[in-house]
């Protein structure tokens, strides 16, 4: 009886651990990275820049101040709105654009993207990245923040680290699939930024004036993208012809 007992109980563990060891492949199916085009480095030794503008079309949306709700002996009582950051001649900030789709061209970056926490606020708002480049995220504010890193489309954690004191740093590898990563601060709830990151090194952010410049890349027809957190996102054609500069100007609409 005692042996048989003994039997029954070693089956119950081995099912559990079976089950167990099921729920674990199961879980890592679900995990696995979606598969992308590899992107494959070569010399491009005629290519061609792409210069352009992204403006926005319309009366800039009338936006009110940020109500700050922490920390405000430091931070202030309000923060200006930087959703929409319009130029003199109407170009659109802090948009990203890239190339879609492009699959050989130049080296990726080397140096991390640099993400500070700074007047309680992310410094740059919106930035693009190569999947796997490093991020280092600082901070200028004598404040308590968090830089918490979340897939965009799912909100799963990409990592999430305290930044207790001014000039606390910390570096880490971003996800090595492509995605757009949204970034917040759990301390100060107002506090918010974008990673694009992209299968290959094709991309840049519009400055104050709404301008961008893609350099290297070789001549051929592709489809260039703009995206801004709240006008959307816009697609348009451009050809590049080696040696050359292509002007492009792609046009958003406030939301």
């Amino acid at each position: 009886m005692r042996n048989e007992k003994s039997a029954m109980q070693v089956e119950r563990r081995s099912f559990r651990l079976l089950s167990g060891l099921a729920m674990l492949g199961i879980a890592a199916s679900v995990a696995s990275p979606p598969a992308f085009a590899a992107y494959e480095v070569i010399a491009v030794t005629n290519g061609g820049t792409i210069d352009g503008v992204v403006t926005l079309t319309g009366a800039k949306p009338a936006e009110a101040p940020i109500t700050v709700t922490k920390n405000q002996d430091y931070c202030g009582a309000t923060i200006p709105n930087p959703t929409y950051e319009v130029g003199a001649s109407g170009g659109l900030a802090d948009v990203i654009v890239y190339l879609k789709d492009i699959t050989k061209g130049k080296a990726a970056p080397t140096d991390p993207v640099v993400l500070d926490n700074l007047h309680c606020m992310f410094v740059p708002r919106v930035a693009g990245a190569m999947v796997g480049q490093m991020i280092k995220v600082t901070t200028g504010d004598p404040v308590l923040h968090n830089t918490h890193l979340q897939d965009a489309a799912t909100s799963a954690t990409i990592f999430n680290v305290a930044m207790p004191f001014k000039g606390f740093s910390v570096t880490k590898p971003l996800p090595g699939t492509p995605e757009m990563i949204n970034i917040k601060c759990d301390a100060h709830e107002w506090m918010h930024a974008w990673i694009d990151e992209r299968d290959n090194p094709y991309f840049a952010t519009t400055d104050a004036s709404g301008h961008f410049t893609l350099k290297d890349v070789p001549p051929g027809n592709y489809t260039l993208v703009a995206w801004h957190e709240a006008a959307g996102e816009k697609s348009t054609p451009v050809v590049v012809t080696a040696g050359k500069d292509t002007k492009s100007t792609i046009t958003l609409a406030a939301k």
